[in-house]
């Protein structure tokens, strides 16, 4: 990993979540298509060439699960997406 992935924003989210025991909502809101996008990738990243992955930050063999719905604090067409940690690469 480069320093500059290091220092990205889905580097970052993913660290916090790690380090969380809970759901971690993503402090973005996303069209409906790119939050439902995003949770798919990311759900499935376990699954996916660690090469090709659209989001930086996952360490292969981690496994991650994803929900994303409406913002509720957001415009009405704005949506989020959580992020939760199911297993780690030292589970």
């Amino acid at each position: 990993m480069s320093p500059d992935d290091r220092n990205s924003f889905w580097v970052r989210i993913f660290d916090v979540a790690r380090r969380s025991d809970d759901w971690v909502r993503v402090p973005r809101h996303y069209t409906r298509a790119t939050a439902a996008q995003l949770a798919s990738d990311i759900t499935n990243s376990h699954r996916r060439n660690h090469d090709t992955l659209r989001v930086k930050g996952i360490v292969i063999g981690e496994v991650w699960e994803a929900r994303w719905n409406t913002a509720p604090d957001g415009p009405k067409d704005d949506h989020v997406v959580w992020i939760g940690l199911v297993s780690g690469v030292d589970d």
